[in-house]
């Protein structure tokens, strides 16, 4: 288990304090209690995060998605095809920049999306639970913060 040993310490050589290993750490392991939640519907919650972004910005390129949800563009790309190839999502040409590929929600898609709705929502509740309200809003708001001073880094 990851624990902090000094939160200013940045020259011990254990990597105890890594900034990178902590956030992975939770993050490994919030992905598998909402993974564990979702698995019925058959998606994971990397899935649930793309189809959720393309049904609330309606059709995106592969790149607007990955800048979206902050993360490298082969993997969307990779993780777009899965769920393409499921019938979850369409993949069509760019009208306007025929070098890129439009994104878009499926009837199967939305459906399917629609579904995993409680799953989804019992998995938030119960990480709520686990972390306590304060701690839930304090996460989200450190999150959120650091993916938006890492972004314009």
């Amino acid at each position: 288990m990851y624990i902090l040993a000094s939160v200013h310490s940045t020259e011990s050589e254990d990597f105890i304090g890594c900034l990178a290993g902590n956030l992975r750490a939770a993050s490994r392991l919030a992905t598998r209690r909402y993974d564990a939640e979702l698995r019925e519907h058959g998606l994971r919650i990397t899935q649930v995060a793309i189809l959720a972004e393309v049904r609330r910005r309606d059709a995106l390129s592969i790149s607007q998605l990955a800048a979206a949800l902050a993360t490298e563009r082969s993997v969307i790309a990779r993780d777009v095809a899965v769920l393409e190839r499921d019938g979850l999502l369409s993949v069509g040409i760019d009208t306007e920049d025929r070098r890129a590929r439009t994104v878009a929600l499926t009837k199967v898609g939305r459906a399917r999306l629609r579904s995993a709705s409680p799953a989804w929502r019992r998995a938030q509740q119960q990480m709520r639970e686990t972390l306590g309200p304060a701690l839930a809003d304090d996460v989200l708001g450190t999150t959120r913060a650091v993916v938006a001073a890492l972004t314009d880094a």
